[in-house]
């Protein structure tokens, strides 16, 4: 039965795509990209970005279901059951053409926008396609304000923190990102109830499996009467942040004087992200 209801839905999203005001829900627009990328593996009818855009697509509701409560093993089933639906469609069927005109219509547009927004649960990332600054970038407001990602300055783009300084204030000295370990522990599932309970806490790697990676720190200037305090990671923390569930959290340590004060990162979207500002336009 749910595989019928499965190919009854991706049937109905053949026939017509959904209109942009009435947006899906994670289920129906990870069946719908799903199943046309799979009409795309075996009938080559998308052009190639917008089968990357799909893609990113793709990756955006997958998260979304995973954030809803969806557990790894379900997502791999409803994959498991919108792939089957899809390899029944012949090539030459008309609502495969007809959508297909439809996802270089709706995806065309959203792989040409120079920002674009990735939600999360309680955080989202901003993509830019942007020669200078913020690249990639999450804002913190509590406990202080910051904002954490991939700044770029002149030719070289850095994972970074900002944090403003008041006039007369101590800068922070250092910090530190912690996140899981992926040699030591697998990703663990995190269901809604704990989210719900601990926030982005429940997201956080358990002690025995975390990695420290510490930063380096400068001060800049933003204008007459402010600073910020700017801390760079090596490439290798982003590297390992963008190879981690959506569901999970890092958290940045930041030492000022004798107060350590943690900043949580929601990891979200953050490789759909990445992957949006490396489409061809």
């Amino acid at each position: 039965m749910r595989a019928l209801l499965l190919a009854a839905a991706l049937t109905a999203f053949f026939a017509a795509a959904a209109s942009a005001q009435a947006g899906p829900n994670a289920r129906e627009a990870y069946v719908e990209r799903r199943g046309l990328i799979e009409i795309d593996n075996q009938c080559r009818l998308l052009d190639r970005s917008i089968r990357d855009a799909l893609e990113i697509g793709l990756a955006q509701a997958r998260g979304s279901l995973l954030r809803e409560g969806w557990s790894t093993a379900q997502v791999r089933q409803l994959e498991q059951s919108v792939v089957g639906a899809a390899q029944s469609r012949r090539c030459d069927d008309p609502r495969s053409r007809q959508s297909v005109a439809d996802a270089n219509r709706s995806f065309a547009s959203w792989a040409n926008a120079a920002t674009m927004q990735f939600p999360g649960w309680q955080r989202g990332w901003t993509a830019r396609r942007a020669h200078e600054g913020w690249r990639i970038s999450q804002m913190i407001d509590a406990p202080i304000a910051a904002t954490f990602g991939v700044r770029q300055q002149a030719s070289a783009q850095r994972l970074t923190l900002t944090l403003p300084v008041a006039r007369g204030a101590a800068a922070p000295t250092s910090a530190r990102l912690v996140m899981r370990d992926q040699a030591r522990e697998r990703a663990t599932e995190i269901s809604l109830p704990q989210r719900v309970a601990y926030g982005l806490a429940a997201g956080e790697a358990p002690a025995h499996a975390q990695q420290t990676i510490p930063a380096t720190r400068s001060i800049e200037r933003v204008d007459a009467n402010r600073n910020q305090a700017v801390f760079t990671f090596p490439d290798d923390a982003f590297r390992d942040l963008l190879a981690l569930d959506p569901r999970e959290t890092v958290a940045i340590e930041v030492q000022t004087g004798r107060v350590t004060q943690r900043l949580l990162v929601e990891v979200g979207d953050i490789a759909a992200a990445r992957a949006f500002l490396t489409l061809r336009r």
